[in-house]
């Protein structure tokens, strides 16, 4: 059956009334790879043409304005760039977060005063094509960017690059931000029956029913997130323990698992410091984490990586946040100052080779 593009406009439109915000349709910030007059921003025109080829690119795939791989989503030509740049407020930071009373407060979101920004240009989460294509690799093989290279990735476009419809549907969405495929929110879990569902879009990967070809360790991420197999630490968990923090917003409750973006970007990274990529998809978000290629070996590097949130000992509390979360000094023990050498994981490990393992997931108490 061949929808006609006013079928298709009207049944984008009666989408985007259903969730809370759509923004490729939107019509002020929406979609504008060709401005018209009158504007035809946010509308289905932008991406398929009407008669099936494109004049800027000759003939296409009679849905699309060009081949539907990745590059559609990082056309630069035409009188509008679509997602090529990385965004002018990247990366979020702590005074991102949604506050409340939003019902996902905590979560990344570009805003002001709990508003939403709207625009690509405000996408602070999002890294730019260049670092998301990264072909960069660590010393011991890891690719700096492995949503966009590994050949374990379950959906590839025809260039080889993970796909973007891993994660995201360009129309429509069961998760109200960023337009993901499946559930994936802020702070929460603690009364949750295995892994946290707010998490669902990692785990469906990073989990028992993950690609054969992913590295076993990342498989377990989804039972290290599973408070019934591992208890009190599963998922980073939060205790609002007055040796670990000075406050916690009202919406953290006991119980509560870190979500993963707090230490992941998808993405891919630059460096906290714009020159030194991290590996393992850490994030950009910390001052700290620059050049962190070697957290499971190397002790500076671990340290450097702990330290991002938690506070030395002989430090001063109260000067980082996480989630809200107002950071105590960590208690005075051998280990815990700043200029200490031991290793984090010396105590708290990071192992990785079963289900109960314990590692920064799942650390040991």
């Amino acid at each position: 059956m061949v929808l006609t593009a006013a079928l298709v406009s009207a049944a984008w439109s009666l989408q985007a009334q259903t969730v809370l915000y759509d923004p490729h349709g939107d019509p002020q910030n929406g979609v504008e790879r060709v401005a018209t007059v009158p504007s035809t921003r946010g509308q289905c025109v932008q991406c398929h043409p009407s008669h099936g080829n494109d004049t800027e690119t000759g003939p296409q795939s009679p849905v699309l304005f060009a081949e539907n791989t990745n590059q559609l989503a990082f056309w630069d030509q035409g009188d509008r760039p679509c997602h090529r740049e990385k965004p002018d407020n990247y990366p979020l930071l702590e005074t991102d977060r949604l506050p409340e009373p939003d019902p996902d407060a905590g979560y990344f979101e570009a805003n002001i005063s709990g508003l939403r920004r709207a625009g690509v240009n405000w996408r602070g989460r999002w890294t730019g094509m260049q670092i998301w294509s990264d072909p960069d690799m660590t010393s011991d093989g890891h690719y700096l960017s492995p949503h966009a290279r590994d050949a374990d990735m379950p959906r590839r476009d025809s260039q080889g690059e993970g796909l973007c419809l891993n994660c995201h549907d360009p129309h429509e969405s069961a998760n109200p931000h960023d337009l993901l495929v499946a559930s994936y929110g802020g702070i929460g879990g603690h009364g949750s029956v295995g892994a946290p569902g707010r998490v669902r879009l990692c785990t469906a990967c990073h989990g028992r029913d993950g690609s054969p070809g992913m590295d076993p360790e990342n498989r377990h991420i989804e039972d290290y997130y599973d408070a019934g197999l591992n208890g009190e630490s599963a998922g980073h968990q939060i205790r609002r323990d007055p040796r670990v923090a000075v406050s916690w917003p009202s919406y953290v409750q006991i119980g509560d698992m870190l979500p993963c973006y707090d230490c992941h970007n998808p993405h891919g990274s630059e460096g906290g410091d714009g020159v030194r990529p991290n590996a393992f998809l850490l994030s950009d978000e910390r001052p700290e984490w620059s050049g962190l290629t070697a957290t499971l070996s190397d002790s500076a590097q671990v340290r450097q990586f702990c330290f991002g949130c938690h506070i030395p000992s002989d430090g001063i509390a109260a000067t980082k946040e996480v989630e809200g979360i107002v950071m105590n000094t960590i208690p005075n023990v051998s280990g815990h100052a700043f200029n200490d050498t031991q290793s984090c994981y010396a105590c708290h490990d990071n192992d990785y080779s079963g289900a109960e393992s314990h590692n920064v997931h799942n650390p040991r108490p």
